[in-house]
């Protein structure tokens, strides 16, 4: 638990920090609406991100936990759940600062893919491949 902890801080950490090199490569200074609406992006878990890597910096503690637990997994078929194949796993959620659940996987897939949208959208940016990718293993 306190190694995931530490991983899920540092994407975190790394994630507030891509942002402030945006905004430095741009020279540009963010203002209160630019901060706004960039934690409103990826549902909100940008703000929920910086909240998490800023607790420490700033020695507060902020509604947003991570609970364990376990997580049930069935394999499907075309008829359904595959009897005799169901296995559970430790599983990690974010606890929103809304109470709201999240999945730690969804919370990680959908901050990198809001990442990847901007790189593709911001022309002075080139895209950054599809993290999908990185998750691929060849033997």
């Amino acid at each position: 638990m306190e190694e995931m902890g530490d991983h899920l801080f540092n994407f975190c950490v790394t994630n507030s920090s891509l942002r402030d090199w945006i905004l430095q490569s741009k020279d540009e200074k963010g203002d209160a609406a630019f901060h706004s609406a960039w934690r409103e992006k990826a549902d909100g878990l940008f703000g929920e991100c910086a909240d998490i890597a800023n607790a420490s910096k700033h020695l507060v503690v902020k509604p947003v936990s991570v609970s364990v637990g376990n997580q049930k997994l069935s394999a499907l078929g075309p008829n359904g759940v595959i009897e005799g194949l169901e296995k559970e796993r430790q599983a990690f959620s974010i606890v929103r600062s809304s109470g709201e659940d999240i999945d730690l996987f969804m919370f990680f897939f959908k901050i990198c893919r809001a990442w990847e949208e901007h790189f593709e959208n911001d022309p002075t940016l080139d895209a950054l491949p599809f993290h999908g990718e990185f998750l691929l293993t060849t033997v």
